[in-house]
Protein backbone atom coordinates (compact mmCIF):
# COMPACT_ATOMS: atom_id res chain seq x y z
CA UNK A 1 0.00 0.00 0.00
CA UNK A 2 1.50 3.33 -1.11
CA UNK A 3 0.50 6.03 1.37
CA UNK A 4 1.48 8.67 -1.17
CA UNK A 5 -1.60 7.62 -3.12
CA UNK A 6 -3.78 8.24 -0.08
CA UNK A 7 -2.23 11.66 0.49
CA UNK A 8 -2.89 12.62 -3.13
CA UNK A 9 -6.50 11.48 -2.86
CA UNK A 10 -7.09 13.36 0.39
CA UNK A 11 -5.43 16.59 -0.67
CA UNK A 12 -6.96 16.66 -4.14
CA UNK A 13 -10.49 16.94 -2.85
CA UNK A 14 -10.25 20.60 -1.96
CA UNK A 15 -9.41 22.10 -5.35
CA UNK A 16 -12.09 24.67 -6.10
CA UNK A 17 -10.93 28.27 -6.08
CA UNK A 18 -7.52 29.89 -6.54
CA UNK A 19 -8.42 33.12 -4.80
CA UNK A 20 -6.17 34.27 -1.97
CA UNK A 21 -7.43 32.87 1.34
CA UNK A 22 -9.25 35.38 3.55
CA UNK A 23 -9.20 33.22 6.67
CA UNK A 24 -7.80 29.88 7.72
CA UNK A 25 -10.05 27.13 9.08
CA UNK A 26 -7.17 25.65 11.09
CA UNK A 27 -4.80 26.81 13.79
CA UNK A 28 -1.42 25.87 15.23
CA UNK A 29 -1.84 22.73 17.31
CA UNK A 30 -4.40 21.02 15.07
CA UNK A 31 -3.80 17.26 14.87
CA UNK A 32 -5.73 14.70 12.83
CA UNK A 33 -5.18 10.95 13.01
CA UNK A 34 -6.58 8.32 10.64
CA UNK A 35 -6.67 4.53 10.73
CA UNK A 36 -6.20 2.79 7.38
CA UNK A 37 -7.67 -0.62 6.60
CA UNK A 38 -6.82 -2.96 3.73
CA UNK A 39 -9.95 -5.08 3.56
CA UNK A 40 -10.48 -6.44 7.09
CA UNK A 41 -6.84 -5.84 8.07
CA UNK A 42 -5.61 -2.84 10.06
CA UNK A 43 -2.94 -1.60 7.68
CA UNK A 44 -1.65 1.74 8.88
CA UNK A 45 -1.92 5.10 10.58
CA UNK A 46 -1.74 8.56 8.97
CA UNK A 47 -1.31 11.84 10.87
CA UNK A 48 -1.61 15.51 9.90
CA UNK A 49 -0.23 18.24 12.17
CA UNK A 50 -0.12 22.05 12.10
CA UNK A 51 2.85 23.79 13.73
CA UNK A 52 5.03 26.84 13.19
CA UNK A 53 8.65 27.56 12.30
CA UNK A 54 10.42 30.85 11.48
CA UNK A 55 7.12 32.78 11.43
CA UNK A 56 5.67 30.32 8.93
CA UNK A 57 3.14 27.52 9.17
CA UNK A 58 4.79 24.13 9.34
CA UNK A 59 2.56 21.33 8.07
CA UNK A 60 3.64 17.75 8.78
CA UNK A 61 2.13 14.50 7.50
CA UNK A 62 3.27 11.08 8.67
CA UNK A 63 2.20 7.63 7.58
CA UNK A 64 3.27 4.18 8.73
CA UNK A 65 2.13 0.60 8.33
CA UNK A 66 1.04 -1.28 11.44
CA UNK A 67 0.28 -4.77 12.74
CA UNK A 68 0.44 -7.80 10.50
CA UNK A 69 0.41 -5.62 7.37
CA UNK A 70 3.80 -4.22 8.42
CA UNK A 71 5.30 -7.71 8.13
CA UNK A 72 4.43 -7.83 4.42
CA UNK A 73 4.80 -4.19 3.41
CA UNK A 74 6.62 -1.71 5.62
CA UNK A 75 5.71 1.95 5.20
CA UNK A 76 7.36 4.84 7.02
CA UNK A 77 6.62 8.22 5.35
CA UNK A 78 7.32 11.79 6.46
CA UNK A 79 6.17 14.96 4.64
CA UNK A 80 6.86 18.57 5.65
CA UNK A 81 5.80 21.87 4.11
CA UNK A 82 6.74 25.37 5.30
CA UNK A 83 4.16 27.91 4.18
CA UNK A 84 3.64 31.68 4.08
CA UNK A 85 0.98 32.41 6.75
CA UNK A 86 -0.73 35.07 4.61
CA UNK A 87 -0.85 33.58 1.10
CA UNK A 88 -0.53 29.92 2.18
CA UNK A 89 1.98 29.38 -0.63
CA UNK A 90 4.80 26.91 0.13
CA UNK A 91 8.38 28.08 0.54
CA UNK A 92 9.93 24.69 1.28
CA UNK A 93 8.84 21.07 0.88
CA UNK A 94 10.55 17.94 2.24
CA UNK A 95 9.69 14.26 2.20
CA UNK A 96 11.46 11.15 3.40
CA UNK A 97 9.65 7.95 2.43
CA UNK A 98 10.21 4.23 2.79
CA UNK A 99 7.53 2.12 1.10
CA UNK A 100 8.15 -1.60 0.79
CA UNK A 101 11.90 -1.06 0.46
CA UNK A 102 11.56 1.88 -1.94
CA UNK A 103 13.26 4.87 -0.32
CA UNK A 104 13.34 8.48 -1.41
CA UNK A 105 14.35 11.83 0.08
CA UNK A 106 13.22 15.02 -1.66
CA UNK A 107 13.87 18.68 -0.85
CA UNK A 108 12.25 21.50 -2.82
CA UNK A 109 12.72 25.27 -2.47
CA UNK A 110 10.10 27.47 -4.13
CA UNK A 111 11.90 30.52 -5.50
CA UNK A 112 9.20 33.06 -6.39
CA UNK A 113 11.70 35.72 -7.46
CA UNK A 114 12.97 33.42 -10.22
CA UNK A 115 9.58 31.71 -10.61
CA UNK A 116 11.05 28.24 -10.25
CA UNK A 117 11.00 25.18 -8.01
CA UNK A 118 14.51 24.07 -7.11
CA UNK A 119 14.73 20.43 -5.99
CA UNK A 120 17.56 18.03 -5.27
CA UNK A 121 17.28 16.70 -8.83
CA UNK A 122 15.86 19.38 -11.10
CA UNK A 123 14.63 22.95 -11.52
CA UNK A 124 11.29 23.64 -13.21
CA UNK A 125 9.10 26.68 -13.78
CA UNK A 126 6.30 27.36 -11.34
CA UNK A 127 2.65 27.36 -12.34
CA UNK A 128 0.19 29.96 -11.12
CA UNK A 129 -0.78 29.42 -7.51
CA UNK A 130 1.82 26.70 -6.94
CA UNK A 131 1.12 24.21 -4.17
CA UNK A 132 2.91 21.06 -3.09
CA UNK A 133 1.15 17.82 -2.22
CA UNK A 134 0.86 18.78 1.46
CA UNK A 135 0.35 22.56 1.37
CA UNK A 136 -2.59 22.23 -1.04
CA UNK A 137 -4.57 20.40 1.63
CA UNK A 138 -4.44 23.41 3.93
CA UNK A 139 -4.60 26.08 1.24
CA UNK A 140 -7.80 24.73 -0.25
CA UNK A 141 -9.43 24.18 3.12
CA UNK A 142 -9.41 27.98 3.27
CA UNK A 143 -11.40 28.28 0.03
CA UNK A 144 -15.18 28.56 -0.27
CA UNK A 145 -16.86 25.70 -2.15
CA UNK A 146 -20.40 26.23 -0.82
CA UNK A 147 -21.64 27.44 -4.21
CA UNK A 148 -20.70 24.23 -6.03
CA UNK A 149 -23.50 22.29 -7.72
CA UNK A 150 -23.85 18.51 -7.62
CA UNK A 151 -21.81 16.78 -10.38
CA UNK A 152 -19.63 19.85 -10.88
CA UNK A 153 -16.17 18.86 -12.09
CA UNK A 154 -13.14 20.89 -11.08
CA UNK A 155 -9.44 20.74 -11.93
CA UNK A 156 -6.37 20.17 -9.79
CA UNK A 157 -2.63 20.48 -10.23
CA UNK A 158 -0.03 19.75 -7.54
CA UNK A 159 3.77 19.78 -7.54
CA UNK A 160 5.43 16.42 -6.81
CA UNK A 161 8.45 14.57 -8.21
CA UNK A 162 9.65 17.56 -10.27
CA UNK A 163 6.40 17.91 -12.18
CA UNK A 164 2.81 19.07 -11.83
CA UNK A 165 0.15 16.36 -11.49
CA UNK A 166 -3.22 17.13 -13.04
CA UNK A 167 -6.57 15.54 -12.21
CA UNK A 168 -10.31 16.26 -11.92
CA UNK A 169 -12.71 16.09 -9.01
CA UNK A 170 -16.47 15.53 -8.94
CA UNK A 171 -18.69 16.97 -6.23
CA UNK A 172 -21.39 14.43 -5.29
CA UNK A 173 -23.39 16.60 -2.88
CA UNK A 174 -24.16 16.67 0.82
CA UNK A 175 -24.35 13.57 3.01
CA UNK A 176 -24.20 12.42 6.60
CA UNK A 177 -21.69 9.91 7.87
CA UNK A 178 -21.41 7.79 10.99
CA UNK A 179 -18.06 8.04 12.76
CA UNK A 180 -16.69 6.83 16.09
CA UNK A 181 -17.56 10.28 17.45
CA UNK A 182 -21.15 10.38 16.21
CA UNK A 183 -23.04 11.28 13.03
CA UNK A 184 -21.58 14.24 11.16
CA UNK A 185 -22.74 16.49 8.32
CA UNK A 186 -20.47 16.02 5.35
CA UNK A 187 -19.88 16.68 1.69
CA UNK A 188 -19.10 13.79 -0.67
CA UNK A 189 -16.46 13.79 -3.42
CA UNK A 190 -15.04 11.48 -6.10
CA UNK A 191 -11.54 12.28 -7.38
CA UNK A 192 -10.80 11.13 -10.92
CA UNK A 193 -8.30 8.28 -10.74
CA UNK A 194 -5.77 6.91 -13.19
CA UNK A 195 -7.00 3.51 -14.38
CA UNK A 196 -4.26 0.92 -14.49
CA UNK A 197 -2.20 -1.04 -12.01
CA UNK A 198 -4.16 0.09 -8.92
CA UNK A 199 -7.66 1.22 -9.96
CA UNK A 200 -10.09 -0.40 -12.40
CA UNK A 201 -12.53 2.52 -12.66
CA UNK A 202 -11.77 6.29 -12.69
CA UNK A 203 -14.32 6.86 -9.89
CA UNK A 204 -13.45 3.95 -7.60
CA UNK A 205 -12.91 6.25 -4.64
CA UNK A 206 -15.27 8.30 -2.47
CA UNK A 207 -14.23 10.80 0.20
CA UNK A 208 -16.35 12.42 2.90
CA UNK A 209 -15.41 15.89 4.22
CA UNK A 210 -16.90 17.59 7.27
CA UNK A 211 -19.55 20.09 6.15
CA UNK A 212 -18.51 22.78 8.60
CA UNK A 213 -15.89 25.50 8.85
CA UNK A 214 -13.11 22.96 9.55
CA UNK A 215 -13.50 20.98 6.29
CA UNK A 216 -11.49 17.98 7.46
CA UNK A 217 -11.53 14.50 5.86
CA UNK A 218 -13.76 12.11 7.83
CA UNK A 219 -13.66 8.90 5.80
CA UNK A 220 -12.40 7.44 2.54
CA UNK A 221 -13.38 4.29 0.67
CA UNK A 222 -11.51 3.02 -2.37
CA UNK A 223 -11.90 -0.07 -4.54
CA UNK A 224 -8.62 -1.30 -5.95
CA UNK A 225 -7.75 -4.18 -8.25
CA UNK A 226 -6.92 -6.40 -5.30
CA UNK A 227 -9.23 -5.68 -2.36
CA UNK A 228 -10.30 -2.35 -0.93
CA UNK A 229 -8.94 0.47 1.22
CA UNK A 230 -10.83 2.35 3.92
CA UNK A 231 -9.61 5.23 6.01
CA UNK A 232 -11.38 6.75 9.02
CA UNK A 233 -10.74 9.66 11.35
CA UNK A 234 -9.97 8.17 14.77
CA UNK A 235 -8.58 11.11 16.75
CA UNK A 236 -8.49 14.88 16.49
CA UNK A 237 -7.46 17.82 18.64
CA UNK A 238 -6.87 21.52 18.32
CA UNK A 239 -9.63 22.18 15.78
CA UNK A 240 -10.38 25.86 15.25
CA UNK A 241 -14.15 25.29 15.43
CA UNK A 242 -16.36 22.46 16.77
CA UNK A 243 -17.25 19.67 14.35
CA UNK A 244 -20.71 19.81 12.74
CA UNK A 245 -22.43 16.94 14.55
CA UNK A 246 -25.93 15.85 13.66
CA UNK A 247 -25.88 13.60 16.71
CA UNK A 248 -22.95 13.14 19.04
CA UNK A 249 -21.98 9.75 20.45
CA UNK A 250 -22.46 9.60 24.21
Amino acid sequence: MNLKILYILIFSVYSYSIAQPTQTPFKIGEKLEYKIHYGPIDAGIAELNVGSINNQYQFIAKGRSTGIFKLFFKVDDFYQSQVNPITLKPNYFFRDINEGGYEKIEKVFFNYEKNQAESTRDTISLHDNTQDILSIFYYLRAQNHKQMEVDSVIALQVYLDDKFMCSNLRYLGKDSIKTKFGVLSSTKWAPELAVGRIFKDPEDLVLWISDDSNKIPLSLEAKIRVGSIKMDLVNFEGLKEPLGFISKKK
